[in-house]
């Protein structure tokens, strides 16, 4: 955690965002949305309800993604790998591939036994995910409106680790 760290994830997720990014906003959403949902973000990883692995580039955030960890019971065994991102500008280095790693590694080292995950149909992600080892477990069809005529599937993952 460092300074200013929600203004690079705001900025972040922007880009990736306009780039028709699939995490979690349509590539028109508002800037101060995006921004909102960041600082909230960075306050659940300070408050220890999610973890972080960041990637820099020169000093800057050039990729995120998220562990959320069951908060129950029934599923603290688990959790969620959510907003893994890379900036447009950077993409096709194998960066994204090296964050979902260091997630799972992280995820092991946690002591958890299963991830999950979602992706935006109508992208190159479900196969990606896919040809890392992922089981789609899911597949819920037009779960996301990304534009008035546009909706998209949403494609479930698992990944077990033990």
């Amino acid at each position: 955690m460092r300074p200013g760290l929600a203004a690079e994830l705001g900025s972040l997720w922007t880009a990736v965002t306009r780039a028709d990014g699939a995490v979690g906003f349509a590539p028109d959403a508002p800037e101060a949305d995006i921004r909102a949902a960041a600082v909230a973000l960075v306050e659940d990883v300070r408050a220890g309800r999610q973890h972080l692995i960041a990637l820099d580039a020169d000093g800057t955030l050039a990729g995120t993604v998220f562990l959320r960890r069951g908060d129950r019971p029934v599923i603290l065994h688990r959790a969620d790998v959510l907003k893994l991102m890379v900036h447009p500008d950077l993409q096709g280095r194998g960066w994204g591939k090296a964050l979902l790693d260091a997630a799972v590694a992280h995820a092991t080292e946690l002591g958890l036994e299963q991830l999950l995950l979602s992706t935006r149909g109508g992208t190159s992600l479900p196969a990606f995910y896919v040809k890392q080892g992922w089981t789609q477990v899911g597949l819920f069809p037009d779960a996301l409106r990304i534009g008035p005529d546009d909706l998209r599937d949403e494609h479930w993952f698992q990944l077990r680790l033990s």
